[in-house]
C-alpha cells in the first residue's frame, strides 16, 4: 500500500491528530463523486438544455459566456474557458468575482447577450452574492447559471428563486469540509464540461468521465510513494507550469501547495512560454518545478523546449512531469514522472483538468505534513479560512 493510500487507512483518531481527517478522503473520493455528479445532472438534462438554448449557449442564439468565481473558483473558469469556447462555439471568458465586484460597470457591453456562470463551493463568499446582484443591475437581460456545492448557500438560494437563473446543486459530498477545495473544484469543473458536451454525442460525457476516473485512480494507486518522495525534497519554492486548460489547472495546483503549507512554500504559476519572460529567475536551487505536459504534439514541442533549457542550465532542485505517456527524453528531463495513460488512449488535454489536479492536491497534503502542519487546517492563526471573511461589499 502506497503512502497516499496509507493515509486513508489510518485510525480515525490518528487522522484527526495529523490533520488529514477530511482532505485526504475528499481527494480520494473524487472519481466516485464525479459519477454521482454526472448522474445528477443527467436527471435534469431536458431542463438544462432548454435553459442553455434560451441563454444562447446552444441553438441559433449566441451569447457571450462569462465564467466567474474567486480563488479556486476563479481557476475553474481559467481552466474551462478554452475547452468551453471550443465545445460551445461561443465566446467564453473568465473574469473573477474579485474583478467584477469592483469593475462591473466596464465589464458588460450594452446590447450584447451574456450568460454568467458562477462557481462557488459554499456560495457564501461576500463577492459571490455581490456579483450575482451586480450582473442583474448592469446586464439585466443576462441569464445566470450557478454551479454550487452547498444547498444552504446564499448564492444557490438566490438563483433557485430567480426566473432568469439556473441553479445546479452538486452532490453533498462535493461540499468539502477541509479548508482546501479539492473534490468541489474538480466536480464543478466536470459540471462545466457537462454543460459543454450536452449537444455532442450522447455518450461523450460518459467516455470523458471513464478516462478521467482511470487517470485519477492511477495517480492515487501507482504514484502515492513517488509524490511523497517528491514532496519530501528540501524546497521553499514551487513553479507550476501548464498550457491551455492545464495552465488554469496548474494555477489551482499552486494554490493547494501554498494554502496547505500556510505560505511556507512560495508558489507561482505560468505557461511554459511565459516562464522565459522574466519569471525564470524564480527557479533557483530551492525551487521545484511541476509541469503538466500536454498530450498534443504541437503544444508539447514548445513545452519540451523549456524543460530542456531548465535541465541544461541546471535550474531547480527537482522536476516532476505529468503526462499521458513518458518518452525516453521526458524520463531524462525529469527525475519524477507521472504517466496518466501509459497503456490506453489518452484523455484529451481539454479534459485533463480532472486528472492533473489530483497530483497537485496530493503534493499539497504531503508537503504540509512534511513541514509539520495539518492539511485540514494549515492556518492556525486564521490567516485564511474555509469561507472568505472580512470583505465589505459597498453600495454602488
Amino acid at each position: 500500500m502506497n503512502a497516499f493510500r496509507k493515509l486513508l487507512e489510518l485510525p480515525a483518531g490518528e487522522k484527526t491528530r495529523l490533520g488529514v481527517e477530511y482532505t485526504a478522503p475528499e481527494i480520494a473520493q473524487q472519481p466516485a463523486v464525479w459519477a454521482k455528479t454526472i448522474n445528477l445532472l443527467k436527471t435534469r438534462r431536458t431542463e438544462i438544455i432548454a435553459f442553455l438554448q434560451s441563454a444562447g449557449m446552444a441553438g441559433a442564439k449566441k451569447s457571450t459566456v462569462i465564467l466567474t468565481g474567486a480563488g479556486t473558483s476563479e481557476f475553474i473558469g481559467n481552466a474551462l474557458a478554452g475547452p468551453m469556447r471550443e465545445l460551445l462555439g461561443r465566446e467564453v471568458i473568465s473574469i473573477p468575482t474579485t474583478n467584477l465586484v469592483t469593475h462591473a460597470r466596464n465589464t458588460f457591453v450594452p446590447g450584447h447577450d451574456y450568460t454568467v456562470i458562477s462557481f462557488a463551493r459554499s456560495g457564501n463568499s461576500p463577492e459571490s452574492l455581490a456579483t450575482y446582484k451586480l450582473v442583474n443591475k448592469h446586464a439585466p437581460a443576462a441569464k445566470q447559471i450557478v454551479i454550487t456545492c452547498n444547498k444552504d448557500g446564499a448564492l444557490g438560494q438566490a438563483a433557485q428563486k430567480a426566473a432568469n437563473a439556473l441553479c445546479l446543486l452538486l452532490p453533498d459530498e462535493t461540499n468539502d469540509r477541509s479548508l482546501a477545495m479539492t473534490s468541489s473544484f474538480s466536480s464543478m469543473v466536470l459540471a462545466g464540461l457537462y454543460l459543454s458536451l450536452l449537444t455532442a454525442k450522447a455518450d461523450a460525457a460518459d467516455a470523458m468521465l471513464k478516462l478521467a476516473q482511470d487517470g485519477a485512480n492511477r495517480v492515487m494507486d501507482v504514484y502515492g510513494d513517488l509524490l511523497h518522495q517528491f514532496a519530501s525534497l528540501k524546497f521553499s519554492r514551487a513553479e507550476f507550469v501548464g498550457s491551455g486548460s492545464l495552465y488554469g489547472t496548474m494555477q489551482e495546483c499552486h494554490l493547494k501547495m501554498q494554502e496547505m503549507t500556510n505560505g511556507n512554500v512560495v508558489c507561482r504559476y505560468d505557461t511554459f512560454l511565459g516562464v522565459r519572460h522574466g519569471p525564470q529567475v524564480f527557479v533557483n536551487s530551492d525551487c521545484i518545478v511541476i509541469a503538466g505536459l500536454a498530450s498534443a504534439p504541437d503544444v508539447r514541442r514548445y513545452e519540451l523546449d523549456l524543460l530542456r533549457e531548465l535541465s541544461r542550465k541546471k535550474q531547480g532542485c527537482g522536476t516532476l512531469v505529468i503526462c499521458d505517456k513518458a518518452t525516453p527524453e521526458i524520463q531524462s528531463l525529469a527525475a519524477y514522472v507521472v504517466e496518466l495513460f501509459p497503456n490506453s488512449p489518452a484523455l484529451d488535454d481539454k479534459y485533463r483538468i480532472l486528472t492533473d489536479v489530483v497530483v497537485g492536491q496530493i503534493l499539497g497534503v504531503f508537503k504540509s505534513m512534511a513541514l509539520g502542519m495539518k492539511p485540514d487546517s494549515p492556518s492556525p492563526a486564521g490567516t485564511i479560512n474555509r469561507v472568505v471573511q472580512g470583505v465589505t461589499i459597498y453600495d454602488v
